[in-house]
């Protein structure tokens, strides 16, 4: 596992090619206020070490870039299959927290102090905190649990993949990184 330095290192490289260092140095300090490259990807399922939120989300913004090339995917901006991937878990941020006095960095509980709910939603909040994100990276973003959202999103969800047809491949994208790598 990286620690925190390599994994930001790793991030400005990976990022390099697809945007501006501008660009690269805003999200990067987002993510840093929000402590991302060391939270988990969650406390139950996959992704459940320190600094695993980064490397899931870099997983599934992999697996997009590849889905792109393969696909000959068409975004309204070029960076955005990066943006989405790296962006679409914001809201774990704050949902794991160490608890009070505890030593152990690698002990993890659910957060139920949060402001915000939801999943998608939530994400989509945090990352325009970050940057202005396209009508395409909030779909994306918002509706990449796909299928496991709330069954009575499912006509909302179906009809984002109609009008959007990348956030079919960012769901995906996302049960890639969960599913197939574990991570």
């Amino acid at each position: 596992m990286m620690d925190v330095n390599k994994r930001i290192e790793f991030f400005r490289n990976f990022l390099n090619p697809a945007m501006p260092m501008e660009s690269i140095e805003r999200i990067e300090t987002g993510l840093k206020d929000l402590d991302f490259f060391n939270k988990p990807a969650s406390i139950s399922h996959h992704g459940m070490n320190t600094g695993d939120l980064f490397e899931h989300s870099l997983d599934v913004a992999r697996n997009l870039v590849d889905l792109t090339k393969r696909l000959e995917l068409k975004w309204d901006r070029s960076s955005s299959p990066y943006i989405v991937g790296l962006l679409h878990d914001l809201c774990k941020c704050d949902n794991y927290i160490h608890p009070p006095a505890d030593t152990d960095p690698e002990h993890w509980e659910y957060n139920n102090a949060t402001i915000l709910t939801g999943h998608g939603e939530k994400s989509v909040i945090m990352a325009l905190k970050i940057l202005p994100l396209t009508d395409e990276e909030i779909a994306c973003i918002r509706w990449h649990m796909g299928a496991f959202d709330d069954k009575g999103n499912w006509n909302n969800y179906g009809h984002a993949v109609t009008v959007y047809p990348n956030v079919l491949f960012t769901h995906t994208a996302d049960m890639i990184a969960a599913r197939i790598h574990g991570i």
